[in-house]
């Protein structure tokens, strides 16, 4: 074994001045490096976990700037961390060193209602500020799966996307500026409150999806809309999925597109059946779609009219409409039930948020129903029709050495095959830890030296989220 870098020494075997000067700075009570109090702070939704040595709770922008000067005097790594409900390992210290945790910057700044803006700090959780925001009249779109806990620090990061993409867009869309500390240390602002801004690069979009390599965001400034007066769901089941494909087309041609189209296969649609108790959820199907229309009530009727009348000129097996807000409820709270009720095919999870142009899905599940039976391991998928993001579960048991070994040969293959349909080898959960090694499926030696130029320059001594993505 080699001689360890300075970085993996320290990381290792962390000096106890630098604990120190991160008490002097922020106070005993925001600095944690005890054993115990750090394996909070060593995993996240992977199956993964790496022990930090300090986690720091900063409340500003300086301190965070102080931070990192420190963490580069001492040439330790830096990790950023929402709430860790990340499936790519993106928030987790592999090299050890400082995470920053960003809990106690959970604060609303300013809501511009002449602007149709907010500003929020990146710790505030998405489903806080979607309910303050509701109170108000206001709607932030973005609705990731976890946003009831996870951040908009976090969702930014990543670019989070969710059921809402298909009409309203992703993360991306609504960042109109950041405030951002680099691996220097320095504080940069990348943005304004501006429709049109074009004063140079494009750092703010940069910095979106960029997955905590880029910096550490202190502040961030999102674009908002009026709230939807109504909206009304339609649950759908297809036995032949070439029609529940056809149909999804021609409700996403409409002019009136819907504000939600998620699909789920038949393994998910029973495994939510076995899992889900309600009367609504007793669906039987190959291929099931929760299809959902909002804006102004009058609208809103006229669009789940038109929806219901393409719906069944495909024949489905099973519809089922309301606008009430207890069926709503029960739709959707089955439809965040899938992922915790496939622990019965087993307990390990691979986790792919592959995306591929929508008129590549049938096919690409018909990729991943051969890949399950050529290796004999469950795959159940499920995910946005709309934007063409499919969740992909390979489950297994982690006990079992051949399972587990198929389970990532199938993964590989999965990959490969979503980058030769066109696709992304994620939609919204990002490369992280779980993915960089099948950049190379998609990208060759040129492109990679692009990103890890755009990261030198931000972050020269590459003490920022070190050994993601690349």
């Amino acid at each position: 074994m080699g001689a360890l870098t300075a970085v993996e020494y320290l990381s290792n075997y962390m000096d106890k001045k630098l604990i120190n000067e991160f008490e002097m700075l922020l106070g005993k009570d925001r600095v944690l490096s005890e054993t115990e109090e750090l394996l909070c702070y060593s995993y996240d939704a992977t199956s993964k976990d790496f022990m930090p040595d300090a986690v720091v709770f900063p409340l500003n922008a300086e301190e965070i700037s102080k931070i990192v000067k420190l963490c580069l005097k001492y040439n330790t790594p830096v990790v950023g961390r929402g709430s860790g409900s990340g499936f790519s390992g993106g928030s987790l210290p592999l090299k050890g060193g400082v995470v920053v945790s960003f809990t106690k910057m959970n604060r609303i700044l300013e809501l511009d209602e002449e602007n149709m803006f907010v500003t929020v700090e990146p710790g505030i959780i998405n489903g806080d500020l979607k309910y303050y925001l509701s109170e108000k009249g206001y709607f932030y779109p973005p609705d990731p799966a976890s946003y009831e806990f996870s951040t908009i620090g976090g969702n930014v990061a990543e670019c989070s996307g969710g059921p809402a993409a298909v009409k309203y867009g992703v993360t991306k869309d609504y960042i109109a500026a950041l405030e951002v500390i680099t691996g220097e240390g320095e504080i940069i602002d990348t943005g304004s409150k501006t429709v049109k801004n074009v004063s140079g690069y494009n750092l703010t979009q940069l910095f979106t999806g960029s997955e905590g390599t880029l910096g550490l965001f202190s502040k961030i400034t999102l674009k908002i809309l009026s709230k939807p007066e109504a909206n009304s769901l339609i649950l759908v089941s297809f036995d032949d999925i070439n029609n529940g494909f056809n149909a999804a087309i021609s409700l996403l041609k409409l002019r009136n597109r819907p504000s939600m189209l998620e699909f789920m296969d038949k393994s998910s649609i029973e495994s939510v059946k076995g899992y889900f108790k309600s009367d609504i959820i007793k669906i039987d199907g190959n291929f099931l779609f929760i299809v959902e229309s909002d804006g102004s009530r009058e609208e809103v009727d006229k669009s789940i009219g038109e929806y219901e009348k393409i719906l069944k000129e495909f024949s489905p097996i099973f519809l089922f409409v309301s606008g009430k807000d207890e069926d709503k409820k029960v739709i959707m709270d089955a439809r965040k039930a899938i992922s915790p009720s496939l622990r019965k095919y087993g307990d390990l999870k691979i986790n792919n948020d592959i995306a591929v142009p929508i008129n590549k899905i049938p096919g690409m599940l018909s990729f991943l129903e051969e890949t399950s039976r050529k290796y004999d391991i469950p795959i159940i998928n499920f995910g946005h029709f709309g934007d063409g993001n499919i969740h992909v579960n390979i489950m297994l048991d982690k006990n079992n050495a051949e399972m587990v070994r198929k389970g990532e040969t199938a993964k590989y293959d999965i990959l490969k095959k979503t980058v030769e349909l066109g696709g992304s080898l994620s939609g919204e959960h990002g490369i992280g830890l779980e993915k960089k090694e099948f950049m190379k499926l998609k990208y060759g030696d040129y492109y990679m030296n692009v990103l890890k130029n755009i990261k030198k320059a931000f972050d020269p001594q590459n003490i920022i989220n070190p050994g993601k993505i690349f």
